[in-house]
């Protein structure tokens, strides 16, 4: 008898394991930034593989690359990052200005979200008369790096909502030899 007791005390203790780990995953997970978010909590998340993007074509324009006012950015591949370089998208390194002077995407500006004219070369951005349906690429080291999400969040912020986060960062365009550049004015 004493051993049915047991095992019932061990399977609701084991219940209660289980019910308290779906709750602190679930909690989790209505906290996480969207591109990190699981889909069973009903919130979307962002495409990180196959994107949902068009695929790199020749005759593709920057209205390919429809506006997504619902989303702070969505990340891209090195693919679809190239392709908007070549139509000659606005590109943003979230990279802080050291890391930018020592090499960067040929053209993009530094938009470091770590240092304290950010916000003033937002307001220079906003200022500009840019499209705010008009794509922009923000970038950073690619990895574990948070930045481009960052810059990409703080754009949607003014009003951008056509902001593309290129996941792989500056380290994957060096080893694709696309253009680079280096600047000691940020």
């Amino acid at each position: 008898m004493k051993a049915r007791v047991s095992n019932l005390g061990f399977a609701k203790e084991a219940a209660i394991l289980v019910g308290l780990a779906l709750l602190l995953a679930a909690g989790s997970n209505l906290t996480a930034r969207p591109e990190r978010c699981l889909d069973w909590i009903g919130r979307a998340r962002l495409p990180v593989q196959g994107s949902k993007l068009p695929k790199a074509a020749p005759q593709t324009t920057a209205a390919d690359f429809p506006p997504h006012p619902e989303k702070p950015f969505l990340e891209i591949s090195p693919e679809e990052t190239k392709l908007l370089f070549d139509r000659g998208t606005l590109f943003l390194d979230a990279r802080r200005t050291a890391e930018y002077r020592k090499g960067h995407i040929r053209g993009a500006r530094s938009l470091s979200v770590w240092e304290a004219d950010l916000d003033a070369k937002l307001l220079a951005l906003s200022q500009e008369g840019l499209d705010p349906k008009q794509p922009l690429v923000a970038y950073c080291s690619g990895g574990d790096c948070e930045d481009s999400h960052q810059l990409g969040e703080r754009l949607w912020s003014i009003g951008f909502n056509s902001v593309f986060v290129y996941r792989d960062g500056f380290p994957d365009w060096e080893k694709h030899g696309w253009p680079a550049g280096k600047s000691e004015k940020p």
